[in-house]
């Protein structure tokens, strides 16, 4: 239930209340899932997904960006720390936290300035999106037809290496397999 709106103030980690998801009968709260799934040459590349929330969204993106568009290693992209924005109230939110296991998760100080030198209101903050990224090596193309030849379509499937990374923002382990 706690995914409806309800009439009046939002909490802090909310968006704020809208009509169309008051709690009425037969309706459907929103709710935050994005998971993501990457393909290449209609070949798996990868899963992103993540708990948390408001920050689910934010939290795939960012790990997305990191890891497929700006190259990082899965791990890295996973670790490194986020930055949330929800429009209202106007205040760029960055973590700055220590994981249960000890790790210290801080945006650099250089992009707080960054950030704050266009304007930006910006706040440290404890918490966020928990993420998963599974990242499918695609390098090892096999002829599908040597192995059946009654196979129609396309010519090869890929076999690689799986590698999967858990947050150490939620212990560094899956909630689920």
């Amino acid at each position: 239930m706690d995914d409806f709106s309800v009439p009046g103030e939002p909490k802090p980690d909310e968006l704020p209340p809208t009509p169309a998801n008051f709690i009425e009968p037969g309706k459907r709260p929103l709710s935050s899932m994005t998971p993501v799934i990457i393909l290449k040459d209609n070949q798996l590349a990868g899963v992103v997904g993540a708990s948390g929330g408001i920050y689910i969204i934010p939290a795939v993106t960012q790990v997305f960006i990191k890891h497929y568009i700006l190259g990082m290693e899965p791990l890295a992209a996973i670790q490194h720390p986020r930055v949330y924005h929800h429009l209202i109230p106007n205040v760029v939110n960055y973590e700055n936290w220590t994981t249960v296991n000890g790790d210290h998760i801080e945006f650099l100080e250089k992009a707080k300035v960054f950030l704050e030198e266009r304007g930006h209101q910006v706040q440290g903050m404890s918490g966020g999106g928990f993420s998963q990224l599974v990242v499918h090596n695609l390098t090892n193309p096999v002829d599908i037809n040597k192995r059946n030849a009654t196979q129609q379509g396309k010519n090869s499937v890929f076999y690689g290496m799986l590698t999967a990374v858990s947050d150490p923002r939620k212990s560094g382990t899956p909630a689920g397999i």
